[in-house]
């Protein structure tokens, strides 16, 4: 089996998000929320303008992966976002070995405290 070569995603950088951008946002759907697919009433109803893939997940800031959601809609897509990439995280300092041990033993190579033959505790 051939040696396939993983790339790290990193976070993409956001730009501004101009008025302009803004208003090319709401005209690709027509006004419809991308994540529940309801319209949006822009007069009452507060909106954002939601990476569909997330950046902090490998997502482009193009405008091709931006669209209009409530204000309630994007929040939650966001929180699960959050966890995602916390879980990749964790997963990541788990994989290449960067975590610092959960239960290090008394008086180990690592501790400030040294237990001598006869018993004693010492400093190191």
């Amino acid at each position: 089996m051939p040696f396939v070569e993983r790339e790290d995603v990193g976070t993409t950088l956001r730009r501004k998000l101009t008025p302009h951008r803004r208003l090319q946002v709401w005209e690709k759907t027509g006004g419809h929320c991308v994540l529940c697919g309801r319209a949006i009433d822009a007069g009452r109803e507060r909106w954002i303008a939601e990476h569909i893939r997330a950046l902090e997940l490998g997502g482009l800031d193009v405008m091709e992966n931006i669209g209009p959601a409530h204000e309630a809609c994007a929040l939650d897509k966001t929180g699960e976002d959050h966890r995602r990439t916390a879980k990749a995280k964790r997963q990541k300092i788990r994989h290449i070995g960067a975590e610092g041990s959960q239960r290090p033993l008394p008086f180990g190579r690592t501790s400030r405290w040294k237990r001598k033959l006869s018993g004693q505790i010492v400093r190191r």
